[in-house]
């Protein structure tokens, strides 16, 4: 399994992002009882957020992005993937 640090750039529209919101939060608490998602969460400053992902390899984790509801939704500017060796922490 791989793990990945996604930062994702809000785009302009907050209103059609806060009408998604629920149904992004729904799919991500799913993929957090699947054990997909292990962290994520809004910045402060409510420009993005960021993410971390265990999946078996980069083409799960597009499939897991393109199937978010903000994705869909077309809410995102900008969306940032880095795979990400843990060595040390908790999940381990």
């Amino acid at each position: 399994m791989a793990r990945f640090v996604v930062d994702l750039v809000y785009g302009e529209d907050q209103e059609r992002r806060l009408q998604v919101r629920p149904a992004h939060r729904d799919y991500c608490r799913e993929l957090a009882d699947r054990g997909v998602l292990l962290a994520g969460g809004p910045f402060t400053d409510g420009a993005g957020a960021q993410i971390v992902y265990e999946v078996a390899d980069r083409d799960e984790l597009r499939a897991v992005l393109d199937a978010d509801p903000y994705t869909e939704a077309g809410v995102i500017a900008r969306t940032s993937v880095r795979e990400w060796d843990v060595l040390i922490g908790a999940w381990l």
